[in-house]
């Protein structure tokens, strides 16, 4: 069955304060696992005692083209040593927002993926709006990348953003069903806007019935309109509701 986590960018402004708090959180809220998106200069081994003294897991970890391509034996040693298993590039530099560089971001990410199986380490992708533009040949560029990458990549698709990008992100998710051992419940309002998962227009319950590869649901918000401890509880509490129907 899927676990529910969350994506610790969704309360930056608590990590960089005390980065272990933050993961404390979300262990009280009741999420099984968190998503980092950075470690704020700790220690590997030291993350990994927190992690196992709190009794919650590493779902994945959002990092930088560069820590892949440029610093990947550090990159993967830190992630080995927490038992994380899923690396995940969360976005991509304008420069490479075409049908030639997201080929680029492909062999990028197939290489690495080849070299991080030793560790025990899955790559991944998520997208974002600009993704689902399409280009010259009438392809979108989320499916040239996934044209274009081995088949273990995993494709976190991020639910706000296939809206964000004029996808039905349910299709989507049917589309690349064996790929989707990560994904993104981040939901969207009619009119556009962050909101607690359950509350806006995504259709999460047909998204879990697509693929039985689902490891991971990350919950992520970026903006909220009540204190964020009680926001993400909402999402979690949505979250565990559905996937334990």
């Amino acid at each position: 069955m899927p676990k529910a986590a969350l994506q610790l960018y969704s309360i930056k402004e608590i990590a960089e304060q005390d980065f272990y708090h933050a993961i404390h959180i979300a262990k009280q809220v009741g999420y099984d696992g968190v998503e980092f998106a950075g470690f704020y200069g700790k220690e590997a081994i030291e993350t990994k005692k927190y992690l196992d003294d709190l009794d919650i897991l590493p779902a994945g970890s959002h990092v930088g083209l560069s820590a892949v391509v440029d610093k990947f034996s550090e990159t993967m040693e830190y992630n080995a040593t927490i038992s994380n298993k899923y690396i995940v590039v969360p976005y991509i530099s304008e420069q490479f927002h075409n049908e030639d560089g997201i080929k680029q971001i492909a062999e990028y990410l197939n290489i690495a993926s080849d070299n991080a199986k030793k560790y025990g380490i899955k790559l991944g992708y998520h997208n974002h709006a600009f993704e689902f533009s399409i280009v010259e040949n009438g392809k979108r560029l989320f499916d040239i990348l996934a044209e274009n990458t081995q088949e273990d990549i995993v494709l976190e698709i991020d639910m706000f953003w296939a809206v964000k990008g004029g996808v039905d992100p349910v299709e989507y998710c049917k589309k690349y069903s064996n790929r989707l051992e990560l994904l993104h419940f981040k939901d969207i309002t009619s009119d556009g806007f962050d909101t607690e998962v359950g509350k806006g227009i995504v259709d999460f319950p047909a998204i879990l019935k697509v693929s039985d590869k689902i490891d991971w649901c990350v919950m992520e918000q970026e903006k909220f309109d009540m204190p964020m401890e009680k926001s993400i509880a909402i999402s979690c509490e949505y979250m565990k509701g559905i996937l334990n129907a």
